[in-house]
């Protein structure tokens, strides 16, 4: 895909901001046909109060997901869960208090991710948690292109009936449309691969 002038112009002075150099390559042009799914469970949905509790990234290439290679890494948030979220991501205090801190979870996740796109259900919330660590972790933020699958269905089903885009607000409406199996949810690794299935169908 190529780059318009402007994000060539941003991805150049985010660059320039790298604090460290062998994540250099995670600012060059990404190959063709290799994307990577991501997830995260965080205690709420605001980066301003809530924390990162675990990211999954899986790679897609091509027509294939790579499901025995992927990330899953729980991380220890500055303030454990509350009951409350438990019952939603099922992460206890004594699942995350002794997990790895977010230095150690980027220096494993960052290299991971590499130039691929990311992909994810409303991933627009996932980078807005991970970019204050990103930011503060290298010295600037996710360079990567971010294609949210909601967009894909919304787009790819126009016009053939009424209410579908709100169906492209539920992650379960999109899996039942392409008969994917639910594995789970709010378990990261679950949430991205599938994500992974319903991307290789609306791209």
């Amino acid at each position: 895909m190529r780059m318009n002038w402007l994000k060539k112009l941003s991805v150049a002075w985010q660059k320039n901001q790298l604090q460290r150099p062998e994540l250099a390559s995670m600012f060059a042009m990404p190959a063709p046909e290799q994307w990577v799914a991501i997830d995260c469970e965080m205690t709420g949905l605001n980066p301003k109060k809530h924390h990162l509790l675990s990211v999954a990234a899986i790679h897609i290439n091509g027509d294939k997901i790579d499901t025995g290679n992927g990330l899953h890494l729980l991380c220890r948030p500055p303030v454990m869960p509350k009951s409350d979220t438990i019952v939603i991501h099922g992460l206890r205090t004594a699942d995350v208090e002794h997990a790895m801190s977010y230095d150690e979870m980027l220096s494993l996740l960052l290299p991971f991710i590499g130039n691929r796109p990311l992909v994810g259900f409303f991933p627009q919330i996932d980078v807005g948690f991970l970019n204050p660590l990103v930011k503060r972790y290298m010295g600037t933020h996710l360079p990567n292109e971010v294609i949210d699958i909601r967009s894909l269905y919304s787009r790819r089903m126009m016009g053939r009936s009424q209410g579908l885009p709100s169906q492209a607000q539920h992650l379960n409406s999109i899996l039942k449309h392409y008969n994917i199996p639910e594995l789970g949810t709010h378990d990261a690794y679950n949430d991205a691969i599938m994500t992974a299935m319903a991307f290789l169908h609306v791209r």
